[in-house]
């Protein structure tokens, strides 16, 4: 089928090419990444505000794997320790931990991954094979039960899901598709992205998807492009492709993460994806792409207002991340404005604080 060619033509020679049901559509360039030396990273930021986190018995975490801000709430989910999700309000005070750890109903035995709408939080349970849903404030309403195991949901403009799975080394596990898209009622519907001898990940990688207000964004470790899918019809999607040009991961070993060096570069998170911007972390290092300019932008070497750290969450032109003291010592050294005393205070006896970016 022209489908499964296209798609090896894509992941083989690293073009970007749109896919389409109207074969018409305009073919976009891929991205070069040649780190433009002369702009700094500071020039895009507009302003930074903090958000210190209440610290409370029932939502202490030790990571923030994932953040979703949705309807004046923030979700936090520690996935490696406490294995739930922490909702807070945007101004930092605690508000309830979603769900519980145990067989009853509404409760889980992990929470692999989640997401938001404005209507539900969604928590993936693959030791039960379950879907969980709960309102807005944290009350259970059901559990449905999964088509297979998967590693991140995403919600569809019809009310429809989006799952993802990914091959994991030394891990049984085998389907043969990256993206299955179910019904409401765990009816398989679609399946998308056959999987192929170069996919590769690692249990380090947590999410798959990142969304905006037209598209969900998928991408999988090693992996150079971005799949761009239409929220209302996910079977009409485009890619991104970053050009790495001679850093490039060699084909041979994207089947194998321990032989990646230093020496090649790859996108590591999920990017997210605005109208004007690619925003991600290409292994541990943030990074702004200018979309218009086809500019690759990071933080400076050198002393400056204002750091970009990993985001791990954007919406529109706001960015979040999580902020720990060491970084903010390190680049209050480096020049960048300090923050408020109380800020600063919450920082020195460790607790949780984000840093949104306000981005011109």
């Amino acid at each position: 089928m022209l489908f499964h060619k296209y798609c090896t033509i894509l992941l083989l020679f690293s073009v970007i090419i749109s896919y389409k049901s109207n074969p018409s559509r305009e073919m976009e360039n891929s991205i070069i990444w040649k780190v433009d030396p002369h702009t700094k990273l500071s020039s895009y930021i507009d302003s930074v505000e903090y958000i210190a986190l209440e610290t409370h018995p029932d939502g202490l975490f030790n990571m923030v794997e994932k953040l979703v801000v949705q309807d004046d709430k923030i979700f936090i989910l520690d996935f490696r320790n406490c294995k739930q999700v922490f909702v807070f309000d945007t101004t930092g005070k605690f508000l309830f931990p979603v769900g519980a750890l145990g067989r009853a109903p509404g409760e889980f035995l992990e929470t692999r991954n989640f997401t938001v709408d404005s209507n539900y939080i969604y928590v993936i349970d693959n030791f039960q094979a379950r879907l969980l849903l709960y309102d807005l404030n944290g009350t259970y309403i059901e559990t449905k039960q999964l088509p297979g195991v998967f590693y991140d949901i995403a919600i569809l403009g019809n009310g429809d899901y989006m799952f993802s799975w990914q091959p994991l080394k030394d891990l049984p596990v085998k389907k043969e598709n990256k993206i299955t898209i179910t019904d409401r009622n765990m009816n398989v519907k679609k399946e998308l992205l056959p999987a192929n001898e170069s996919d590769c990940c690692n249990s380090t990688k947590l999410s798959f998807f990142t969304q905006n207000t037209e598209n969900i964004i998928y991408h999988t470790l090693l992996s150079d492009t971005i799949y761009l899918l239409d929220r209302h019809d996910a079977s009409t999607f485009s890619t991104l492709t970053i050009d790495f040009t001679n850093h490039s991961i060699p084909m041979k070993w994207r089947q194998d993460y321990s032989k990646v060096t230093e020496n090649y570069q790859y996108l590591y998170t999920t990017p997210f994806v605005t109208p004007k911007y690619i925003l991600g972390s290409n292994d541990s290092e943030p990074y702004l792409i200018d979309r218009k300019n086809k500019k690759v932008i990071l933080n400076s070497r050198d002393k400056d207002d204002y750091f970009l750290l990993d985001p791990d969450f954007v919406a529109g032109n706001k960015v979040f991340s999580y902020l720990l003291n060491d970084t903010y010592q390190a680049m209050i050294k480096d020049g960048m404005k300090r923050a408020p005393k109380e800020i600063e205070e919450k920082l020195e006896k460790d607790h949780y604080v984000l840093i949104k970016y306000i981005l011109k």
